[in-house]
């Protein structure tokens, strides 16, 4: 009977993941989706944009500390429960929200709810499939990447109906609701699920819990998450703009060029899924940082046919995020957790600042160097991958 509970948990758990993905990716999107229409309507600089932006990650920052903790001492289920309610007050809040402040605490519960649901959902995938998680991990992530896509698509079409931002925001409730309530309804035999699954390495982690901080490979693959989730995020919160502004010929599509980013994410997961442990992670991650580096620079400063390479530089990103984590993943020592946490909040704070800086750069100089900053945070991707292991 305990063997069947635990299967019955796995099962809606694994579910569980790949509902927190697809969420995340649905929602993490929006901003870029949104973005240029928000800073319209209250008269907002990129600045003041990047502010927004970074206040959504400094919830994912602040989540995955949290997160970690949560997933250690209460399970996963608990976890994804805090994730949606985070992500149902934030919604709501930022809809309804004009100053600056209250813009700023909606975004920062998203934020806590989106990096809640990507810790707990990879979380659930390298516990409970350890032996396949580079490549399950690269599958979940391309879930997310689904999501990303559908997002600007939609709302594209609830643009041309003439709804405004707020209203985006207003109708991704009707998917909060019943993801949350599975969330809910996840049949869960133990708060405890991390010891359950096998953490064979607790009591070392517990007797030092910051002892993974001030080692080598661990600083290594904090330092590349954070390039990573700077570069990402920027691009994917700057890339319409940039299509608006600096490509002539693009605008109207401009749109569909993030829709585009995401596509080649997705794609480019589900490719790479197949290989990146056959090839190994670490040349898989130098290999795609330094694709997705030529990949903007030559969408920037090539040709005018050229202007789609800064979208399809998403075919090389995808892989970086979902590999480095089966890297850090299987590091001999530490609390999945608990590491997976610093390891996400690196992340976040790459997520706050990668945005603003690039956003901040676009105001000095222009949008298009504000993108030329995403490939500097590739290119140091590309670097670190001398100094890490497989």
């Amino acid at each position: 009977m305990m063997l069947k509970k635990m299967k019955d948990s796995k099962h809606m758990l694994t579910i569980g993941s790949i509902l927190s993905l697809f969420v995340f990716g649905l929602f993490d999107s929006l901003k870029g989706s949104t973005i240029s229409a928000l800073l319209g309507e209250l008269e907002f600089s990129y600045s003041l944009g990047g502010v927004i932006v970074m206040g959504q990650y400094a919830g994912y920052f602040a989540a995955t500390f949290l997160a970690g903790r949560m997933l250690d001492h209460f399970g996963h289920k608990m976890t994804l429960i805090f994730a949606g309610i985070c992500m149902l007050a934030g919604v709501m809040g930022y809809a309804a929200s004009s100053a600056l402040f209250l813009l700023l605490l909606s975004i920062f519960f998203i934020g806590m709810g989106l990096g809640t649901l990507e810790l707990s959902g990879s979380n659930i995938i390298t516990v409970y499939y350890p032996e396949k998680k580079g490549r399950y991990l690269n599958i979940l992530t391309a879930v997310a990447g689904i999501g990303a896509i559908l997002s600007p698509m939609i709302v594209s079409a609830l643009f041309l109906r003439g709804l405004s931002w707020r209203m985006v925001y207003y109708s991704g409730i009707i998917v909060l609701l019943p993801v949350t309530v599975y969330f809910i309804l996840i049949k869960s035999h133990t708060a405890h699920s991390n010891k359950q699954a096998g953490n064979a390495v607790k009591e070392t982690i517990a007797k030092n819990a910051l002892a993974p901080l001030f080692r080598n490979d661990f600083l290594l693959m904090y330092t590349a998450n954070f390039l990573y989730m700077a570069a990402e995020m920027g691009i994917a919160t700057w890339i319409v703009e940039f299509y608006i502004k600096e490509s002539a010929g693009f605008a109207e599509n401009s749109t569909g060029f993030l829709t585009l980013f995401y596509i080649g994410m997705t794609l480019g997961r589900l490719i790479g899924s197949v290989f990146v442990d056959r090839l190994g992670r670490r040349r898989s991650i130098l290999f795609a940082s330094a694709a997705a580096f030529a990949c903007i620079l030559a969408g920037i400063f090539g040709p005018s046919a050229y202007r789609g390479f800064v979208a399809v530089s998403g075919v090389f990103c995808s892989i970086i995020f979902p590999t480095a984590t089966a890297v850090i993943s299987g590091f001999p020592e530490g609390d999945s957790g608990r590491i997976q946490g610093f390891y996400f909040a690196c992340g976040g704070l790459g997520g706050m600042f990668g945005p603003w800086i690039m956003g901040i750069v676009s105001d000095c100089l222009g949008i298009k160097w504000g993108i030329v900053l995403g490939s500097v945070f590739l290119a140091g991707i590309a670097g670190l991958c001398f100094r890490i292991s497989d």
